[in-house]
């Protein structure tokens, strides 16, 4: 019968991994919930399509020290189960508080404010999130007045240490480690005050994955959250069919898991994009994580406006899911008086808005241009933006490079980076040639100091253009005769092209040259490469190179594409001349 349903139904289906469904909140006792308690028929309907489908009830985790299990507690368990499978991917598909359990494991998020181990790598191949509060559900003042000692609610509130360390772990934000991911978000009903602001627990904008994902990403439908539990109470003025609880072919949250997991553009058409809705279109939220100069958390705030907007006290920040998007400005008043600080609110989205004085870095970025990663490699050259970084510009005039540039210094742990360049809103460094998993890089000066964490991996491979832009052709020479391969100048098939790019990763010292550790791929449309050599550049830290030869079938033109693969990670896509 199984083979039947994959002759007959989506061919996708059957070649792809299990489906992990995560339940929302639950209150005790709920070690029993169903899956198809939260989900209706999405699971019998996955498995009709045929996909195995397993449930992970987080009720079923037990606490370690509170009443009941932490968020962080469900997300290492979480990863314990999936290390366990035999399936090579999963795909997961979330309901509520079940999509920070999912972002609480990616980042490996523990009981300790500020602490995170993210597992080196993950399983997940995709993700959808249905009613996820990624910054927190709306009626704050109620939740928190019946929340008690339960440790799940405490983290959910809105302005809760929880939501600003999740929100802000990595270069000060999120990206779901890369996962291919989709946000269902419904607009059925108020919040808030503010008439189909949200589902009636989650805001438009605490919904949105705008922060990790593009707009189309966020489809808006005209669904409530839940009538299940004490959420009941919050959507009683709605009707189904509901979020998560999928009840027909036609209930447009099955229809969009169906066609996205499947790999089918349907998704794209169905409910509408943020920015096309009458609310996501023009409001966003904002978290204000207030700092002094030496990057230590301020709390004494007693009154927060922005753009005239009251913001919402929560146990640990201010907090609104609506202001109005654009240029705005914060109005911080403390015990001490009132001060201002510029804010941009993006519509659909919530920013957190981190206000101190002193160096603020904002991301650590490959020097040579964007990769579709917020992730950065051993011995990577990379450059740090912000404000306030460094008292004046000034670039380093010899080798090896100096550690302080313009009064500042950028530390990894003790060790002080090797600095090309500092000013005011831009350093470049090198990272150090073993740094691997987390690593807080702190940018110090006599005007104060502040922290950033950033995730390393084995390779992270971003290529230097000539136009310094990371766009457009790519930074490249003749081997034998150093010159610069330009459109006047193209390659030709049989040529060795020395390519110039960064994020090689680790190396290992072999006939005098450091060759990569994690050997990377090279491709020229669709064809490949033959490496000759993959590793630093010689005398020359933080720079590599890539030595190929131009496959003799390779697509001829002025802007042939060109890209380099390496320990699962993709460059920037660049161009190469080839005649």
């Amino acid at each position: 019968m199984r083979f039947v349903l994959c002759l007959f139904s989506l061919a996708a289906f059957c070649q792809n991994p299990p489906v992990v469904l995560i339940n929302g909140y639950q209150g005790p006792p709920c070690e029993n919930a169903t899956a198809e308690a939260t989900f209706g028929q999405l699971p019998q309907k996955l498995r009709d399509a045929g996909r195995e489908v397993i449930f992970f009830n987080n009720c079923s985790v037990p606490a370690t020290s509170a009443s009941r299990a932490t968020i962080e507690e469900m997300g290492a368990a979480l990863g314990t189960r999936l290390a366990a499978l035999s399936a090579a991917q999963v795909d997961i598909v979330m309901h509520s508080m079940g999509g920070l359990i999912l972002r609480s494991y990616l980042s490996g998020k523990q009981n300790a404010s500020g602490v995170f181990r993210p597992p080196a790598t993950h399983k997940i191949r995709k993700a959808v999130f249905l009613g996820t509060p990624h910054f927190g559900p709306g009626f704050a003042g109620l939740i928190g007045a019946v929340a008690g000692s339960d440790p799940q609610v405490r983290s959910l509130l809105p302005g809760s240490q929880f939501m600003l360390d999740l929100n802000t772990w990595n270069q000060g934000g999120d990206d779901l480690r890369g996962i291919d991911a989709l946000a269902v978000i419904g607009n059925a009903a108020p919040i808030d005050g503010v008439n189909n602001g949200g589902d009636g627990v989650v805001a438009l904008s605490s919904g949105s994955l705008l922060f990790a994902a593009g707009d189309e990403r966020n489809r808006v439908v005209p669904m409530c959250h839940t009538d299940a539990g004490p959420l009941r109470l919050l959507t009683s003025a709605c009707r189904p069919p509901y979020l998560a609880n999928v009840d027909s072919d036609d209930h447009l949250s099955w229809r969009i898991v169906r066609s996205f997991l499947a790999d089918t553009n349907d998704w794209r058409t169905l409910g509408t994009a943020l920015s096309r809705d009458a609310i996501g279109g023009a409001q966003g939220g904002v978290l204000v994580n207030l700092r002094d100069k030496d990057d230590n958390a301020v709390k004494d705030a007693t009154r927060i406006t922005a753009g005239g907007t009251a913001l919402v006290k929560g146990s640990d920040s201010f907090y609104n899911a609506f202001v109005a998007a654009g240029a705005r400005e914060l109005s911080i008043t403390t015990p001490t008086g009132t001060s201002t600080a510029p804010v941009t609110i993006p519509a659909g989205a919530t920013v957190v808005a981190t206000v101190k004085p002193g160096p603020w870095a904002v991301a650590a970025l490959p020097a040579a241009g964007r990769v579709p990663t917020r992730t950065l490699a051993p011995g990577m050259f990379v450059s740090i933006y912000g404000a306030t970084l460094a008292s004046s510009s000034t670039a380093a005039s010899s080798l090896p490079l100096p550690v302080t540039l313009s009064g500042t210094q950028v530390l990894s742990g003790t060790t002080a980076l090797g600095l090309q360049f500092a000013g005011p809103t831009q350093i470049n460094a090198i990272l150090p040639e073993n740094a691997t998993g987390l690593v807080t890089l702190e940018v110090k000066s006599a005007a104060g100091a502040h922290k950033m964490n950033v995730l390393i991996e084995p390779a992270v491979p971003a290529i230097f253009t000539q136009t310094g832009t990371g766009a457009g052709a790519a930074s490249a020479i003749q081997a034998l005769s150093g010159s610069v391969v330009t459109a006047g100048s193209p390659a030709k098939p049989g040529d060795v092209i020395s390519l110039y790019l960064t994020g090689l990763g680790a190396t290992e010292t072999r006939d005098g040259l450091q060759w990569a550790r994690s050997t990377p791929r090279l491709f020229l449309g669709s064809v490949e490469a033959q490496v000759l050599y993959a590793g630093r550049a010689p005398g020359f830290a933080g720079l590599d190179q890539i030595n190929f030869i131009v496959p003799a079938d390779t697509p001829r033109g002025e802007a042939t594409p060109l890209r380099v693969e390496s320990a699962g990670r993709v460059s920037n896509a660049v161009t190469l001349p080839i005649l």
